[in-house]
């Protein structure tokens, strides 16, 4: 009879750590899916971020492809002016720069496109309208010399001429090039910014320069692409009646009209 008894209970135990057994099994199964679940979503999360690092990369090969074949054709169509030293192209990755040094392109003081400096723009727009997703940015730079009496009833400083004669070569490649004036950049540095000393004449000569530099489009609109809900205008006091016109008031009588008996 104790036998049997004893047999009873250790039966009773082993039923109980069996379900406790099975019960963190299960716990123990749930976890490892939830864990194998955080992993494959780690995974899918990273394929994602290397197709996509491969995309870009492959879009900015394209992109500095592109930008060699219009270096080449730049390069190619304007040798006379390169061997010259006139004018030099060089290319960063995906940075293009075309420098012109003033005389090819204007008189000395002056903001009138030569006709030689005509000729050079009407090439460099025709490499210019085969780039894509780039904005043309023309820079006006130069040297530190003051400008005389006369000219400076034009142009108080070098601001003013750096900034008209970069203007100039916009709106010619605009006007004569068919360049998208809506990728067109016009900006005056005017003496600030030297690539060379400017303690000798050669220094200062290379300094009146002309840059045309492909760039990254603007990252913010400019302000008139930019619409907004505007507030409707306040309206008009209404003046007391019997009172008089107040300051802000004005009345506008039309002429009589001019008509013959």
């Amino acid at each position: 009879m104790h036998r049997n008894r004893r047999i009873i209970g250790m039966l009773a135990v082993w039923s109980l750590t069996g379900c406790v057994s099975s019960g963190k099994y299960r716990k123990d199964m749930a976890n490892c899916a939830d864990e194998k679940a955080g992993l494959q979503g780690q995974v899918d999360a990273l394929n994602k971020e290397k197709s996509d690092l491969a995309e870009k990369t492959q879009a900015k090969e394209t992109e500095i492809s592109q930008l060699k074949g219009t270096y080449d054709q730049l390069v190619g169509s304007l040798k006379n002016e390169i061997s010259n030293g006139e004018i030099q192209v060089t290319q960063l990755k995906d940075q293009l720069r075309l420098n012109m040094v003033e005389k090819i392109l204007f008189d000395s003081g002056s903001t009138k496109i030569k006709e030689t400096g005509q000729r050079v723009l009407n090439q460099i727009a025709q490499a210019l309208n085969k780039v894509q997703n780039k904005d043309i940015r023309v820079e006006g730079f130069t040297d530190n010399v003051p400008m005389g009496s006369k000219l400076r009833e034009i142009y108080p400083t070098n601001w003013e001429l750096s900034t008209t004669r970069a203007t100039n070569v916009v709106r010619y490649l605009q006007e004569k090039g068919s360049v998208d004036p809506g990728r067109l950049i016009a900006a005056g540095y005017g003496e600030f910014h030297p690539t060379v000393s400017n303690d000798t004449p050669d220094g200062q000569a290379q300094n009146r320069r002309i840059d045309v530099v492909l760039v990254a489009p603007e990252i913010a609109a400019p302000a008139a692409k930019i619409t907004s809900q505007q507030a409707p205008a306040p309206a008009a006091p209404t003046e007391p009646s019997g009172s008089a016109p107040s300051a802000s008031t004005s009345t506008t009588t039309s002429p009589p009209s001019d008509t013959t008996p």
